[in-house]
């Protein structure tokens, strides 16, 4: 089983997995919130985006950190603790909500097509990092998550933890727009 392989799998199953929503929603369900309390499809997607972009420098940063200090790869890379306790969490169905920081929380809803092609855009760079990442011993660097400074895992986590994250909130925009057409039927 090749670990990079499956990282990069798991990033064109969320681009698949966005695609279909957008593709078998219609635009005013895809931007409506099916409640007060809860993100639009949108939203979900728009979090994902803002999501990705805030990781993308930091794993950057952690790769050609890796590479200067000459961290060599490992046959297998894995999780640390940390890690495997942050991705169980964010596995889907969502066990229990977690208030995101400010600076992750969309600003707005956006149209089907804008939403999906950035979306698409960022999971391509980060597929990218994870194909250069493929010299580097993963498990050997860590990151700093940008969601709270406080919380460090490595680099292999870190991939894990942003596509057990964007599983979370995919189901979660699928989840939004079932429940309006529910409410429409």
């Amino acid at each position: 089983m090749d670990r990079f392989a499956d990282l990069e799998a798991e990033l064109n199953d969320a681009i698949d997995r966005a695609r279909r929503l957008v593709d078998s929603t219609e635009p005013r369900l895809f931007t409506v919130r099916p409640n007060l309390s809860a993100w639009s499809a949108s939203e979900c997607i728009a979090h994902l985006s803002i999501s990705s972009d805030q990781f993308l420098p930091v794993l950057r940063s952690a790769i050609e950190d890796a590479r200067k200090r000459g961290v060599k790869p490992e046959k297998k890379p894995s999780m640390d603790f940390l890690g495997r306790i942050l991705r169980w969490f964010l596995e889907p169905p969502v066990r229990s909500r977690v208030k995101t920081a400010a600076r992750f929380v969309p600003k707005g809803v956006r149209a089907k097509a804008e939403a999906l092609a950035e979306f698409v855009g960022l999971q391509r760079q980060l597929i990218e990092l994870v194909r250069s990442a493929e010299d580097v011993g993963l498990s050997r660097v860590k990151v700093v998550s940008p969601f709270d400074k406080r919380v460090r895992y490595n680099l292999y986590s870190a991939f894990l933890i942003i596509t057990a994250h964007q599983r979370r909130h995919l189901w979660q925009a699928e989840q939004a727009v079932t429940a309006l057409r529910k409410t429409a039927a």
